[in-house]
């Protein structure tokens, strides 16, 4: 009855006769399921056992003195994985080398904060890297790179997720949330890490609210998140959550700074209200 994907259930079921023995007639199977009676798909497939017996078959050879019958029915679990698979290890051993610092090949300097690195490590997880430091660029032959527009919580962050390919456990670091994932979103654009960047998305559409609305949406405009945008539109446009966002300082920046986005949201908001009047919404 589990979901597990490494048993396989016979399932065998037979009349007993009037001696008390199984009949030779068995219904056998390895499905889930046993259906007694044909039936067809739809499309011109049959399923079901076909191999009935006659009533008076059945009343003269299984049915006992006193007009009952007994049906037997079993089922055998076999287990076809005798030795269970661990899960994937390979994220703490990847941050085990990255904690111990073991066969670091560059560093990069952030804000007077170094990280060492392996550069096979970041080129097999991000292009961009890839490009940098195996590439003609002058970084390949750099042992530390200085990096700007990024501060040193947000990289930290980001170099545990290209070794892990997971966010920190505890709170992200570097006060508040909504912050450190815009930082990590645009630091995941501009070094081509989609998973990432996607996680942080759908880490930011958590800490929606009308205060946030507007900052998240000119995130999500700034570094083509598509999803969140239109996640983000569409709470403002409900309900009375546009007229206190509004009053935000963060809609009135994003208004300034993205006026096409306030034209989508006029629109977003006229189809709203063509919904609500014609009882479509």
């Amino acid at each position: 009855m589990g979901e597990s994907t490494t048993v396989m259930p016979v399932f065998e079921v037979c009349l007993m006769d009037r001696g008390g023995r199984p009949s030779m007639r068995q219904r056998k199977t390895t499905l889930r399921d046993c259906e007694t009676t044909m039936a067809d798909d739809g499309n011109g497939r049959t399923w079901g056992w076909a191999q009935f017996i006659a009533g008076s078959l059945a009343e003269r050879n299984y049915t006992t003195a006193d007009g009952h019958i007994t049906f037997l029915c079993s089922i055998m679990v076999i287990d076809e994985s005798s030795t269970p698979v661990p899960p994937s290890d390979i994220g703490a051993h990847l941050g085990q080398l990255l904690d111990q610092a073991e066969g670091t090949d560059v560093s990069f300097i952030v804000e007077g904060q170094m990280f060492p690195a392996h550069r096979a490590v970041l080129a097999a997880r991000s292009p961009v890297f890839r490009a940098e430091l195996f590439g003609s660029m002058s970084e390949a032959t750099m042992p530390s790179i200085t990096l700007q527009d990024i501060t040193p919580a947000t990289f930290g962050v980001m170099l545990r997720y290209m070794y892990t390919d997971a966010l920190p456990a505890d709170n992200l670091p570097g006060g508040c949330p909504i912050d450190m994932l815009q930082d990590l979103l645009a630091a995941a654009d501009r070094y081509a890490l989609d998973r990432l960047k996607i996680i942080c998305a759908h880490k930011l559409w958590e800490e929606v609210s009308v205060e946030t609305a507007a900052t998240i949406l000119a995130c999500a405009e700034t570094y083509s998140c598509a999803e969140l945008k239109s996640k983000c539109m569409d709470f403002i446009v409900l309900g009375k959550n546009l007229k206190e966002a509004m009053f935000t300082e963060s809609y009135g920046l994003l208004l300034v700074k993205f006026p096409s986005v306030a034209a989508e949201l006029r629109e977003r908001l006229h189809d709203r209200i063509y919904a609500c009047e014609n009882g479509t919404e």
